[in-house]
């Protein structure tokens, strides 16, 4: 088993990385003409041969046909934008964030895998990862190597700081799916449902401790922070433990991350994404978990509606997600000629128009994937 897991782990962990390079090579979409936008429409379509999730209806070998033909399509059309459009083909020009993501998750799944059994073991190397992060921080690796065009292209100190978010997010995995395993995915959902009024007024708290995160950090509040961070958990938990005992997991981490991502930002003195601070790793992580709690009163209430329903739809089928808008509906509104009406959408001098129009797109963006999830229609790698 061990061996079939660690192939297959590395299999996926390839496709994504091959993701991360034919999404950038088959958008054609900044070049100027119709042509472009057309053969970027085509290459949306391609992908949808070789990454299409084609499951137990298609035999072994008729799957390795489609994929084979979809990748023979897919270079010829990277071929044809290369001479026709002027596209650069490097190993250079990846996109960063699959990229990133498909080293998550190789990184991840292995050390999940190995540390399933020992929660002890998976904390201490979180421990170590943390330590190694400051050190690693404090002598500036990370510039240092991505200064390096040779490494860059592949690797990225980043990658294992941002460990420090995915692996609290595994211990999270494991303790809900073993509620669900437990007590069923209706019974599951139902379980908020059977709390006090002390349930709301952990809710109430977890987003107000949100919103407070937002502001303070914003305004370099960090002594405050440091003392709100101890004192909105610390109630949340105590409160959580008499009304919603099956959160005392979940919130026991969150209280964790929350004192010492506070006390982490208050010692580095800023929080950042780019260059990665360790406040900012383990705040994030924290506010994960808090919105996951949030998330369940939200599927509880309202489970059928739209938002829910996009959202879900959307989530379920990531790689798709990632990129419809720019390789489907960018140039869709180019050909259609809505470009026009989706740039005057955001006039000089009125940001939140442009916020308000982004937030429609991606609205938009979102239904049309939770539409295909629907359908049963999912790319994976």
């Amino acid at each position: 088993i061990t061996g079939q897991y660690v192939r297959e782990t590395f299999e996926r962990f390839g496709m994504l990385w091959l993701f991360s390079y034919l999404y950038v090579f088959l958008n054609f979409s900044t070049e100027q003409g119709w042509w472009p936008q057309f053969f970027t429409l085509v290459g949306f379509l391609l992908l949808f041969l070789f990454y299409y999730s084609y499951g137990k209806r298609f035999s072994a070998r008729k799957v390795l046909v489609y994929r084979g033909l979809g990748m023979a399509a897919i270079i010829a059309l990277i071929t044809v934008g290369h001479f026709a459009f002027g596209e650069v083909i490097s190993i250079y020009r990846s996109g960063i964030i699959i990229f990133l993501l498909a080293f998550l998750y190789l990184l991840g799944a292995l050390l999940w895998y190995f540390t399933r059994d020992n929660l002890g073991v998976r904390f201490l190397f979180f421990v170590g990862l943390v330590l190694f992060s400051a050190i690693a921080m404090d002598l500036d690796l990370q510039p240092k190597l991505y200064a390096v065009k040779e490494i860059r292209w592949f690797f990225n100190m980043e990658y294992l700081y941002f460990l420090m978010i995915l692996l609290p997010a595994t211990y999270i995995g494991d303790v809900v799916y073993n509620r669900i395993s437990v007590n069923g995915e209706e019974e599951f959902l139902k379980q908020p449902g059977k709390a006090s009024w002390h349930y709301y007024i952990v809710l109430a708290l977890m987003l107000l401790y949100i919103i407070w995160l937002m502001v303070a950090l914003y305004k370099g509040m960090f002594v405050e922070n440091l003392v709100v961070s101890v004192l909105i958990p610390v109630i949340v938990y105590f409160l959580s433990s008499r009304s919603v005992p099956w959160y005392n997991n979940q919130l026991k981490l969150a209280t964790l991350l929350s004192v010492s991502g506070a006390m982490a930002v208050l010692l580095e003195g800023s929080v950042s994404k780019s260059p990665c601070t360790i406040g900012y790793c383990l705040t994030t992580a924290a506010i994960s978990v808090y919105f996951l709690m949030l998330l369940d009163f939200i599927v509880l209430k309202s489970k059928g509606s739209f938002f829910v329903r996009i959202f879900s739809g959307a989530g379920a089928n990531p790689l798709m997600s990632y990129v419809t808008f720019g390789s489907f509906l960018m140039p869709l509104f180019k050909i259609t000629g809505l470009v026009y009406i989706y740039n005057a959408a955001y006039p000089a001098g009125y940001p939140w128009i442009g916020v308000i129009r982004a937030a429609l797109v991606v609205l938009l963006t979102m239904a049309i994937v939770a539409r295909a999830s629907e359908n049963k229609i999912f790319w994976r790698a």
